[in-house]
């Protein structure tokens, strides 16, 4: 029996981020300027199969079935290793963001196309300069990661690890039938990869899965259960492994419990808030008339008492235009509004989003998805005035700038299916109405 740690095959195992979190947003904020190239979804699926070639053990003793493919995205050192026996990679895909990444790629092809994450570290971009490359986000749920997602741009789904990241990416591009290289969880005969690996960790640990010994490490552990988790997302997705290890093992008991219907669980395509075109006519429309975008100090005195009630003075201001509830209040906070160059960031939360006489500005195809994310930004409550009728003012195109004229039953029918409300939370006085909703929906008072 080997004297080796054991890890619990049934017990969660921490792993940690392998650089901090502040580093990641920092070098995708890097990445996002600098790499122009966007992948993007493929919505038919394709009838060919693909290889999804990672660096575990025992592709060194299957890389050669490989070679029947037409279809191949490697991640990894499977790159180097592949090109190194005259198979060239469709795509290889990268996410970690450590610099040790540019040894393990290898030489690049101009015959590969490299999906490579903007969570990337900069060597990893300088080593690829001049090749043909695209880029790629990770869905993560810190509000840091959201906020610095480009509107419109993927963010895609997949596990701990970029052989599972790889799975995903193939059945963005439209592969279901796919064949997975190298995918092992635990050691084989040359130690934790395929072959040298520049920043391969020291040490194992021995874990038991019916009856016989892998071993491994908790990270390794961690992504070899998670491998059926993805699957489970992916319902239309049939893989089949090759080589021997843990996961090959395991995929041999797996029995799909499927969580969706559609592909649209593995990706997420953050939604625009409003068009260029929209956005250049409301910033001329803040620059010639004075009077636009000035209405936001009348509500200083409510927001001032709502922020007492609550004990808080952490506020967003959203649409703030020029910016005059800042100026009537007594202590410093957010503001936010896409015409506006310098408040136009993607908005942080607070513990009351203040949106005063702006939602009848939103382009109606988009409210939608600006309710939604003032409902990202609320931590207690928002407070919305609405303004219900048409405008003084008009859009340098000649149209009203109250692009949305409903009425009040209306509007509290749209608000009601994205906030939580509390009783008596409207109030309509001609011609405004106000409302004060918490996220979600779900009764305050309840």
């Amino acid at each position: 029996m080997s004297q080796a740690a054991t890890l619990d095959f049934n017990t969660k195992h921490p792993v940690q981020y392998c650089v901090p979190i502040w580093l990641r947003d920092e070098q995708v904020k890097l990445s996002i300027k600098r790499i122009p190239g966007r992948i993007q979804p493929v919505a038919d699926i394709r009838a060919e199969p693909i290889a999804v070639v990672c660096f575990g053990p025992s592709l060194a003793d299957t890389w050669e079935q490989i070679k029947k493919f037409r279809y191949i995205i490697t991640c990894s050192g499977a790159h180097k290793f592949l090109v190194a026996r005259g198979i060239i990679p469709t795509w290889h895909c990268e996410v970690d963001p450590r610099p040790h990444k540019v040894q393990l790629i290898g030489p690049p092809h101009e015959g590969v196309e490299y999906l490579i994450s903007s969570t990337c570290h900069p060597d990893v971009f300088d080593h690829l300069e001049g090749f043909n490359v695209k880029l790629w986000h990770v869905f993560a749920t810190e509000e840091e990661a959201m906020r610095i997602l480009p509107a419109t741009e993927w963010a895609i789904t997949g596990g701990c690890s970029v052989g599972l990241r790889a799975i995903t990416i193939a059945r963005f591009l439209g592969f279901t039938k796919q064949h997975v290289f190298g995918m092992d969880g635990c050691e084989g005969k040359t130690g934790k990869h395929a072959a040298e690996h520049p920043n391969q960790p020291k040490g194992s640990s021995v874990t038991v899965y019916k009856d016989v010994e892998y071993r491994t490490t908790a990270s390794m552990l961690e992504c070899a259960k998670q491998t059926f988790h993805e699957l489970n997302m992916m319902p239309d997705v049939k893989v089949t492994f090759y080589g021997e290890g843990l996961v090959q093992a395991m995929a041999k008991d797996y029995v799909p419990n499927y969580k969706a219907k559609s592909m649209s669980v593995i990706a997420f395509n953050k939604p625009a808030l409003i068009t260029d075109g929209y956005r250049d006519l409301n910033s001329q429309l803040h620059q010639e008339n004075l009077a636009y975008g000035v209405g936001g100090g009348r509500h200083a005195t409510i927001i001032k008492k709502l922020c007492d009630s609550m004990k808080t003075t952490s506020v967003l201001d959203y649409g703030c235009g020029k910016g005059y509830l800042a100026k009537e209040l007594p202590f410093p906070i957010w503001e936010y509004d896409p015409a506006i160059p310098e408040k136009s960031s993607t908005p942080r939360s607070a513990d009351i989003v203040v949106c005063t006489d702006v939602l009848e500005h939103i382009e109606p195809d988009l409210l939608k998805f600006v309710l939604a994310d003032i409902g990202r930004c609320i931590k207690l409550v928002g407070y919305l005035t609405i303004y219900i009728g048409p405008s003084t003012k008009c859009l340098p195109d000649g149209r009203n700038s109250h692009l949305i004229q409903r009425s009040e039953r209306w509007w509290m029918k749209t608000l009601a299916r994205h906030f939580i409300l509390s009783k008596n939370s409207f109030s309509y006085k001609a011609p405004i109405l106000t409302a004060v909703v918490g996220q979600g929906r779900k009764d305050l008072n309840g």
